[in-house]
């Protein structure tokens, strides 16, 4: 064998062995670099902590499109989970490629994510992962945060149950409200349905009480279960929008009574603050409380179709206070005949403006107070919340699947479960804001751009034919 045999032989020998090192090396240690400007995908130092404590294997099956901007934002999150710990397994499937899996989680969209362990499971939906960002062109990202709250949650035994009722023509949250009851589920809430008539009482477990739209009466039975509760230190978040005529719901409103708010038999028209036009979908100002908190911050409002006004009542009962959570224009005003095929100003109706949701406590401590609150003042100072009872919103149509996205719609529903349950997220992990880049152009600048582009560069291809026509020309 001579020297050049040899020397080649040596040359593949090391890159042989080479190629099997990296191979080794990259299987045992990870190092990803993340290029995002927000650190999109590096996990923060708390759920290294967590994950590094885990005893037991997490199984995370995340069910994504292929392919997806979205899918591939849950892609590169999850699989730092898996590079930080050995007890971490994950698995990626599509759902409409992989059905029979996508029906054994009962997972109905895409970006939902599935964490369990040997005897709990938590589902994450995509309300869960993703919220607006601070300006309409920005969006958060709080994959972290939910995923490793759901590792969290997995042996705690203590999360809060809220049960939605039924019997009364109330959406279900197996179908008309599926989005919303997986957000509570992915945020460590255990949901039920509730049917009084049926049950015969309230669950002693029960910690916050859903109505969401419902079309039927209460009995008289029902509602003194519901005021007791109350009593007792239960909550109430009600969402009733426009009725039937035929159903008088008397019950309902001697309910509203009871924690001194009147609920009008109205639908709101408000023409100058309104979705795309539609003056039947009012886009209402949002005052300043604890539960619009999220709203304010975001600069964010809510969009309501077919909404109900409501108002408080000449005398509120002892102890009690309401504040006024949105509020229309004064150009608003509710329409009183729902008979009629179209909306109509009238003396009959309603004169704006009129408030479209009220929160109910009492206060933490009685104070006096110089200068009476003007629930009309958009500007309010912060009140003093005190202990939450209720929040009610004259409307029910915005939890629906195609309305609980637009604008703040999911920031009005889960304030409203938050300052209700008090409940605060102990987990801290920031969101991460990702938007598109933008250049701002002068007028000079869009100017030498049009000429470079649409002028210059076809100019210089047709010179260019130009002179190697007339040269082949001239041979």
């Amino acid at each position: 064998m001579n020297i050049r045999k040899l020397s080649g032989f040596f040359i593949a020998l090391v890159l042989i062995v080479s190629f099997v090192g990296v191979n080794v090396a990259s299987n045992k240690y990870h190092k990803r670099w993340d290029l995002t400007k927000t650190k999109r995908f590096t996990l923060s130092q708390k759920t290294k902590e967590i994950l590094a404590g885990l005893k037991e294997p997490v199984k995370i099956t995340a069910f994504i499109a292929d392919g997806s901007n979205t899918g591939s934002d849950i892609k590169n999150l999850l699989k730092e989970y898996s590079f930080a710990s050995p007890e971490i397994k994950i698995y990626f499937y599509d759902p409409a490629k992989e059905p029979a899996i996508a029906k054994k989680y009962d997972v109905q969209e895409y970006n939902t994510i599935i964490v369990e362990d040997l005897k709990h499971r938590r589902t994450i939906s995509q309300y869960n992962l993703y919220s607006p960002g601070e300006n309409s062109y920005s969006m958060d990202f709080n994959g972290e945060q939910a995923v490793t709250r759901a590792i969290l949650d997995l042996n705690r035994q203590n999360q809060a149950h809220i049960y939605f009722l039924k019997g009364h023509g109330e959406a279900s949250i197996i179908s008309d409200l599926d989005s919303f009851n997986s957000y509570l589920q992915g945020e460590g809430y255990v949901t039920d349905q509730l049917e009084l008539s049926v049950k015969g009482k309230i669950p002693d477990d029960a910690d916050l009480i859903v109505a969401a739209g419902p079309q039927r009466d209460l009995v008289l039975t029902e509602r003194d279960m519901l005021e007791n509760y109350i009593k007792k230190g239960g909550k109430l978040l009600i969402f009733l929008g426009p009725t039937d005529s035929s159903a008088p719901m008397a019950e309902w409103k001697n309910l509203l009574d009871s924690i001194g708010l009147k609920v009008h038999d109205d639908v709101v028209t408000d023409p100058q603050r309104s979705f795309y036009s539609d003056p039947l979908t009012p886009v209402p100002m949002v005052e300043n409380h604890d539960v619009t908190q999220s709203l304010l911050d975001k600069k964010l409002t809510v969009v309501f179709p077919f909404s109900r006004s409501l108002e408080p009542i000449a005398k509120l009962p002892d102890n009690l206070q309401v504040r006024s959570l949105l509020i229309t224009s004064n150009d608003a005003f509710g329409e009183t005949d729902l008979t009629k095929n179209s909306v109509s100003k009238d003396n009959k109706d309603i004169k704006g403006p009129l408030h479209l949701a009220y929160a109910v406590s009492r206060p933490a401590e009685e104070k006096k107070q110089d200068t009476p609150l003007d629930p009309n003042t958009i500007t309010a100072p912060d009140p003093e919340t005190g202990d939450p009872i209720a929040v009610v919103a004259g409307n029910a149509a915005f939890l629906g699947p195609q309305t609980l996205g637009l604008a703040g719609n999911l920031d009005f529903a889960a304030g409203s479960v938050t300052w209700l349950l008090q409940s605060t997220n102990l987990l801290s992990i920031p969101a991460k804001s990702e938007e598109p880049p933008f250049v701002n152009l002068t007028a000079n600048m869009a100017q030498a751009i049009f000429y470079s582009t649409v002028v210059g560069l076809p100019a210089i291809i047709i010179a260019a034919g130009l002179l190697v026509w007339m040269r082949r020309k001239n041979l």
